[in-house]
């Protein structure tokens, strides 16, 4: 009875077993979203004491593509991760909100319409079984091209990569040959000559060391693109309140640096890109101007395919 007693008694005591939530990252380790979700790994550690360890699988590791990522942390194939928004409108058309052609015009405007609809995805992660922390931006998008750009006619046929349904319909509008792929396939394919122009921002032309391949950056801004790390329910609701509490305290504290840093990052890039060679200079306001009227009626397809709630959520911001 006595032994009983103490083995109680030391069970009582023990600390609670630690959870180890592993995040996968399709970026590599020196990305800035990789970078920054290390930040929030090491201040949740601290703040939990050790009762909450997040380990990072930057570069694609644990073998799940861009746009399962969703799906991985709703079905706790995963307890966390980190998704590209406009990735996962398979499963979530709303997520490809920001990605309409030429809805939002910059940088600033995007913050805006982040607060605008923060409530809304929230919503989104819940019915699809997780819990938002923070969002963090990518700086603006540009195309990356092997020859010059200076009118509509110079796009004309030229094969460059887009990442989701409104940048391929763009490029297409404006006479190039879109080929939509991951990131992971992008260096491969230009490797191999199967692309020669690449849509994406600044951060990945550095990471994929774009002056070995392409001559040009052009910043287009044709759509813009937010990540999101979000906690699987189950797992969430397995943490005590005071941790909870931490953590929520800690995303919210961050996801203001990590915006901050997206604006620092593209700035540091733009100067690592044009110190290889890399010829960087703005499209004129004249093409900009005819690429956002290509892109009218597309984003007007793509509201009314959306339906009432799209609509009312850019009616919305755009009515603020």
């Amino acid at each position: 009875m006595l032994y009983r007693s103490l083995m109680l008694a030391t069970l009582a005591a023990a600390p609670a077993a630690a959870e180890n939530w592993d995040l996968p990252l399709a970026w590599p380790a020196e990305n800035y979203i990789s970078v920054a979700a290390g930040t929030f790994a090491d201040d949740v550690k601290d703040a939990t004491e050790g009762r909450v360890e997040i380990t990072l699988h930057p570069g694609g590791a644990l073998g799940f593509k861009g746009p399962e990522m969703l799906g991985a942390v709703r079905d706790g194939l995963v307890p966390i991760g980190d998704m590209l928004l406009n990735q996962q409108v398979g499963d979530e058309p709303l997520l490809g909100l920001t990605s309409l052609p030429y809805f939002i015009s910059s940088f600033e405007e995007l913050a805006e319409f982040e607060d605008f609809f923060h409530e809304k995805l929230e919503a989104i992660m819940e019915a699809n079984n997780q819990k938002l922390l923070y969002t963090m931006p990518w700086p603006q998008q540009q195309i990356w091209t092997k020859t010059e750009v200076t009118d509509l006619a110079s796009l004309e046929g030229i094969k460059i990569r887009s990442y989701d349904r409104s940048s391929t319909d763009v490029f297409a509008s404006a006479g190039m040959t879109p080929v939509q792929l991951p990131w992971g396939e992008v260096i491969p394919s230009l490797a191999a000559g199967a692309i020669d122009s690449v849509a994406t921002s600044s951060p990945s032309a550095v990471d994929g060391s774009f002056w070995e391949f392409l001559e040009y950056g052009y910043p287009t801004r044709q759509t813009w693109n937010l990540n999101a790390v979000t906690v699987n329910l189950d797992s969430w609701n397995a943490l005590d309140e005071a941790d909870q509490t931490a953590i929520t305290e800690i995303a919210d504290k961050l996801q203001p640096e990590f915006w901050q840093a997206a604006q620092d990052e593209d700035a540091r890039n733009m100067d690592i890109l044009a110190e290889n060679g890399m010829t960087l200079a703005p499209i004129s306001d004249e093409l900009r101007a005819e690429l956002a009227d290509l892109a009218a009626p597309l984003r007007a397809a793509v509201l009314e395919e959306l339906g009432d709630e799209a609509t009312a959520v850019v009616d919305g911001f755009k009515a603020r």
